[in-house]
């Protein structure tokens, strides 16, 4: 059971570095639609960068509470 949480927390992290790229990749472009002055692609870029920034904070939430709700059951042990 340890290798799969191991595996399944590392799966998690790859993941949310994959997210993390996307959005650094995603600034870029919409840094340089600015540039460019092309409005609707920067606000095209900017909603898909708000989508997963949004994830990223979404799954770092939920990390959050799956790590408090352990701590609460090992303590009730």
């Amino acid at each position: 059971m340890g290798v799969r949480m191991t595996n399944s927390i590392s799966a998690a992290a790859d993941h949310e570095a994959e997210l993390a790229s996307i959005a650094r990749m995603l600034a870029h472009i919409r840094d340089s639609a600015r540039a460019l002055d092309a409005q609707a692609l920067e606000y095209c870029i900017d909603m898909a960068l708000q989508a997963v920034t949004s994830e990223l904070r979404d799954r770092r939430e939920f990390a959050a509470a799956g790590a408090d709700f352990a701590g609460g059951v090992r303590l009730l042990q």
